[in-house]
């Protein structure tokens, strides 16, 4: 027999065949099976040995061939294969003997005659020599996979013994533990309709998360195999992968922003798991919940539910997957599911919606934001409350996070959340029941109203009169504390235009201020203090200044009186909001209140060690100490710079910075965001004081606040921070400039930030291959962007020729985001921080023409208005700045703008077109055809949307005017027309408005006769405007 098969393992296709028909002979033969099983007991070729096995499983994988053999051959058989594979020391050769293992499993289990291969299983695993244990679960992880249902009768105990296994092992990247988890794959069908085996499978998933993990170091093949059992358990066992969806998920999104890991195993986690975890999320969102009006989407993790862990982990996902990733497998569910008529799905969809507000902003502003709010507004009008409270927490997470897009659907928003609140108050009116789902109504109003900005002003009334419907007495505590807290969400947006109601508003807000609270209707105490702050900072000074003394008053009374940490958070915050009524005036009070900010710092609840952590505080509530220090950091600090009380403050600022840095390495971020905030304000007050000792204290402030925040950068988990500190940086070199980069290795620093992240080399980032089409995670994007708009502020604190070194340097890393496969956010991005750029060059810009002006044209012509926008504005940029260096391209760059105008659709495109070429004329007017292009350029006056140009546009037109430039005369008209239309509306700053004024009068001044006559042609509505022009 070893002959026949040495004949078929030759390269000689003759003796091949021969040896094939030798071995057809010997098949007719009843003895072939015991001498294919003599040839693995004895031969000295394994490739031979393993030959045999192959051919007797094949052979024998059919029952009708296994039970022709005699009992005492099949006995035999049963006997030495077993001792075969104890003895076999080839890899190879040992799969196929136990693959034949798992044939003869097949015929013999179902009758119970094969009772010593699970007594030898279990022997080998329970042995203490690792070796056996290893043979023992290779060789049931291989029988398992052949024949799984031949171990149902044994299922439980298997299932304890791979528990026991896997909760033993000391190294889990071993290759018992590789074994133990195929095992679990193969057997995941026998779990399916056992609770008691789920159960057990259920507690065994940390265990296994922590295997991969493990092997994952050491193998990333054997990772991906095993990896298999979540996607099987997904398809098959939801309830298993339930409970821990979220670490599964941070676990495969860990794997997927290693770049140091291989292909596959990120591959596996970016694709092929994104939609078999969507499913059980989707599901587990369209869960029934115990009580439909009190139903929470996010809470703490010590009281989640099912739902919300899928809130929280799709949340997470979008935070970290790239929106395609995501949307495609999400709206398979989301479409269907509005459109059908289980309302559970339906809630399902809006939260789906809600969640991705954050994570996928810039996707949904471009592709699906008015689908998505057609369907929201269908939500909020739906009579069933559990599709109708998701429908309205869409539509407030859309308000925060879709600013400033959403905003433009005013007119079909309001009046939706108007008719609802106008339902709540009348069911307030008729049984004073305060109505179901209130608290996503007036989260849904406060995020889109504080963020309208003067476009609440026509709505006001109506607001202001549902609000005060339910800040009634006779209404719950809940619900006035939602109404107090909407107040000052409109005052928010509608600033002096609360004028009206402020009286009104007082009056409620004293009946919690100036009384004692019962531990129930504290919260309205501590909503009416946050409202009144707000108040101080909207209404105007003259408005709120006859009660800033007596506020004070108040806030020093109830901060020291109360140990509550909201209440204090509150006053320090209206401290601050007052400050910038009183400013100096309220110096009086200064040292008290610094030393309640210190004293909250230095609380005996929250000792500072020294490496600026936070000690210990009180065992029974722990965020206690956190919530006092937000309160003192964010409220309390605001209002400490010398801006506001000039030099009664230097005294304290020293100090106080000293203090705050201390907690720069606390462990709650939104701390460290406030501590880093708190410290940019102290730096910039230091350079405000002009003696040596301001300069002096400056520079040591620097000192610690340049390195940290490079730190913070580099090795935060948490991207807020992360952002925070980036924007120390832009702002420290903005208001602060040169001084910023004075200290030893400060310019390094912030230079190779801005690299570190631009390369995804932080720790917070998602590292993707540079070379990936793959686009990153929109949080990424943002992080970049944050990086991105230090260049421009760093370039304006050093010169043209040192800014030109750097931006040499990071041009790269800029022009790598403009290619065509980059995202939409990343190209807009992109070109408008290299337009932003040319600025700073002053003449430097000569040197990047043949890079960026073929970049530039280019992108004028892109398919996205904000890329074009930004595009031509940079054309623009490089014109001004660069001067002589681009006369010669002044043809091409007219070319390229007429070709633009003539297909150009977008408003705020169409005005960069307008500045773009108001630059060249301010640069070389002689280098433009006037006749041709002047009476084009003036058509398209005024301008529509960026009325940030108006600036630009009228210094050009006063430019040609002190030329004496013939082609301005034969159109006045229609220019002093758009000089008007322009101060009518405030299109433009202070600056921009007296450039049009001083144009304006010009023209008066030396054309009478023709300004009066285009005056007496002016539409009524522009008659006032010249009216008060002149009227003085």
């Amino acid at each position: 027999m070893e002959e026949i098969l040495a004949k078929l393992l030759v390269a000689d296709s003759a003796i091949i065949q021969q040896g094939t028909q030798e071995l057809r002979e010997a098949f007719k033969n009843v003895d072939v099976i015991p001498a294919l099983c003599n040839v693995i007991g004895v031969s000295q070729n394994p490739q031979i040995r393993q030959y045999a096995a192959v051919l007797l499983r094949k052979r024998l994988n059919k029952a009708k061939h296994w039970t022709k053999l005699s009992i005492n051959v099949r006995n035999g058989i049963k006997e030495g294969i077993l001792q075969a594979l104890i003895n076999e020391p080839e890899k190879f050769v040992k799969n196929a003997i136990a693959q034949f293992i798992g044939t003869i499993v097949k015929h013999e289990f179902p009758n119970k005659t094969w009772p010593e291969v699970l007594q030898f299983i279990q022997q080998m695993i329970n042995s203490d020599n690792t070796t056996d244990k290893e043979l023992g679960m290779y060789t049931l992880s291989m029988i398992t996979e052949i024949s799984p249902d031949q171990f149902l009768p044994h299922a439980s105990s298997l299932v304890y013994m791979l528990a026991n296994t896997l909760n033993q092992l000391q190294n889990l990247s071993s290759p018992l533990s590789y074994y133990t988890l195929l095992t679990m794959i193969h057997i995941v069908p026998l779990v399916e309709g056992d609770q008691a085996l789920a159960n057990l499978f259920t507690q065994l998933m940390p265990r296994v998360m922590d295997a991969v993990r493990a092997l994952v170091q050491t193998d990333e093949d054997k990772a991906v195999e095993v990896m298999e059992l979540f996607d099987d358990l997904v398809e098959s066992v939801i309830s298993v992968v339930v409970p821990h969806i979220k670490p599964l998920v941070e676990m495969c999104l860990m794997f997927a922003a290693n770049k140091d890991l291989g292909d596959p195993i990120r591959a596996i986690v970016k694709h092929k798991l994104v939609q078999p975890i969507v499913d059980v999320l989707f599901l587990l969102m369209s869960v029934p919940p115990d009580n439909e009006e009190m139903e929470e989407y996010f809470i703490d993790d010590e009281s989640s539910t099912p739902m919300t862990c899928a809130t929280q982990t799709l949340d997470i996902l979008a935070l970290h997957l790239p929106p395609d990733k995501l949307f495609q497998p999400l709206l398979q569910y989301v479409e269907p599911s509005l459109q059908g008529d289980d309302v559970y799905k339906q809630k399902a969809s809006y939260l789906t919606m809600a969640v991705l507000a954050e994570g996928c902003a810039e996707h949904i502003r471009t592709k699906y934001l008015e689908s998505f709010l057609q369907c929201i507004c269908k939500g909020i009008r739906a009579p069933i409350g559990v599709v109708r409270n998701a429908a309205l927490f869409a539509l407030g997470q859309f308000s925060e996070h879709l600013q400033p897009e959403i905003s433009h659907y005013a007119s079909e928003l309001l009046p939706v959340l108007f008719d609802y609140l106008s339902q709540l108050c009348s069911q307030l009116q008729n049984n004073g029941k305060e109505p179901p789902g209130v608290d996503r109504m007036f989260y849904a109003l406060e995020m889109f109203c504080e963020n309208l900005g003067d476009g609440l002003l026509p709505y006001l009334p109506t607001l202001m009169e549902r609000i005060f419907t339910a800040l009634s007495p006779t209404n719950s505590v809940h619900l006035r504390e939602l109404a107090l807290s909407a107040v000052g969400a409109t005052a928010n947006a509608a600033k002096e235009g609360m004028i009206p109601y402020f009286p009104r508003v007082i009056e409620y807000l004293k009946t919690y201020l100036a009384h004692d609270q019962t531990d129930e209707t504290m919260c309205l105490q501590v909503q009416a203090v946050d409202t009144l702050g707000v108040l101080a900072r909207t209404v105007g000074s003259e408005t709120f200044l006859p009660l800033a003394n007596e506020s004070v008053q108040l806030g020093l009374k109830l901060v020291s009186g109360t140990d509550d940490p909201d209440l204090r958070k509150s006053v320090y915050g209206l401290f601050g909001s007052i400050s910038t009524v009183l400013k100096e005036d309220m110096s009086s009070v200064l040292p008290t209140i610094v030393e309640l900010m210190l004293g909250s710092l230095r609380s005996s609840d929250g000792i500072v060690g020294p490496d600026g952590l936070v000690l210990d505080w009180p065992a029974d509530d722990p965020e206690i100490g956190d919530q006092i220090l937000v309160g003192s950091i964010e409220g309390g600090f605001s209002i400490l710079p010398p801006r506001v009380f000039g030099l009664a403050f230097l005294p304290y600022l020293e100090k106080c910075f000293e203090e705050v840095s201390k907690l720069i390495t606390y462990p709650q971020d939104e701390i460290r965001k406030a501590v880093l905030d708190t410290l940019l304000q102290f730096c910039i007050s230091f350079s405000k004081i002009t003696t040596d000792e301001g300069k002096i204290a400056l520079l040591k402030a620097l000192a610690l606040l340049i390195p940290k925040c490079s730190e913070l950068i580099r090795m935060d988990e948490e991207r807020g921070v992360v952002m925070a500190a980036l924007d120390v940086y832009c702002d420290l070199l903005t208001e602060v400039k040169r001084p910023v980069l004075e200290g030893e290795g400060h310019r390094d620093a912030i230079i190779n930030c801005i690299k570190d992240v631009m390369t995804y080399k932080t720790e917070c980032q998602d590292k993707e291959d540079e070379g990936s089409d793959d686009p990153e995670a929109e949080q990424d994007e943002m992080l970049i962007e944050c990086a991105g708009n230090i260049v421009p502020s760093l370039g304006k604190a050093v010169t043209p020729d040192d800014f030109a070194i750097y931006f040499g340097n990071l041009l790269p890393l800029f022009l790598a985001k403009t290619k065509k496969q980059c995202t939409m956010s990343q190209r807009s991005f992109s070109v408008g921080t290299l337009s932003e750029c040319m600025e700073p060059l002053g003449p430097r810009v000569a040197q990047f023409v043949s890079q960026l002006l073929p970049l530039f044209l280019q992108l004028a012509k892109d398919e996205s208005d904000e890329v074009r926008n930004n595009a031509i504005f940079g054309v623009g940029e490089m014109v001004l700045h660069g001067k002589e260096a681009l006369y010669p391209y002044f043809p091409e760059i007219l070319q390229a703008l007429s070709a633009a105008v003539s297909k150009e659709a977008n408003p705020s495109a169409l005005d960069n077109i307008c500045g773009a070429l108001a630059r060249m004329l301010i640069t070389n007017v002689s280098g433009v055809p006037m006749d041709h292009v002047f009476p084009v350029f003036v058509n398209y006056l005024p301008l529509r949307q960026d009325f940030d140009e108006n600036k630009t546009v009228f210094r050009c037109l006063l430019h040609l005017y002190q030329m004496g430039h013939p082609m301005l005369q034969k159109l006045l008209s229609p220019l002093v027309r758009a000089g008007l239309v322009v101060l009518n509306g405030q299109q433009g700053d202070k600056e921009t408005l007296e450039l049009v004024s001083n144009f304006i009068s010009m023209v008066r001044r030396d054309f009478s006769e023709e300004f009066n006559k285009i005056v007496s042609d002016l539409p009524a509505e522009l008659t006032p405007v010249v009216q008060q022009l002149f009227s003085s």
